[in-house]
């Protein structure tokens, strides 16, 4: 049985007309039809961005930008991660385990720009709401936001 016959017998598949369109709306991955082999984890556009010419693609982070984030996020909330486990506080060493397995598989500086408002969340509920905002903003002067999509979204753009 070949791949397009897999797709055909799929439910709700009509057919092989629609080729590779067919293989990918089935969430097969179309390799022997010469298409792009989906990641587990992307949906269908994320893997239809790949093949987006430059727009769909974010510049590369250096190694060096992206150790220095990911270490002023874990210094930010290194201290409430203690709290809760001298504590016992099982859900806060939850919420704040899966952040830090966030930092840590982070690939690019817009990932972690979008996860402050998490760290602004633990922060206030360990903390207060001044504190939160004092480290958020500690963790925003860590962006270089002279240019990109960070400008645009600090408003500097």
């Amino acid at each position: 049985m070949t791949d397009l016959d897999a797709v055909s017998n799929l439910p709700g598949v009509t057919g092989t007309a629609g080729g590779v369109g067919t293989a990918a709306a089935a969430g097969v991955a179309p390799t022997a039809m010469g298409g792009l082999r989906r990641r587990a984890s992307d949906s269908i556009f994320q893997s239809l961005m790949r093949l987006w010419p430059r727009e769909g693609r974010r510049p590369e982070a250096s190694a060096q930008t992206m150790a220095r984030l990911r270490s002023a996020f874990r210094d930010v909330l290194a201290d409430l991660m203690q709290e809760a486990r001298v504590g016992g506080d099982v859900r806060s060493q939850l919420r704040l385990e899966a952040l830090f397995g966030h930092i840590v598989h982070s690939t690019h500086p817009e990932d972690l720009w979008h996860l402050r408002a998490s760290v602004y969340t633990e922060v206030a509920r360990a903390r207060s709401q001044t504190e939160a905002e004092r480290r958020v903003a500690l963790l925003t002067l860590q962006f270089d936001l002279s240019h990109g999509r960070l400008k645009l979204w600090s408003g500097r753009g």
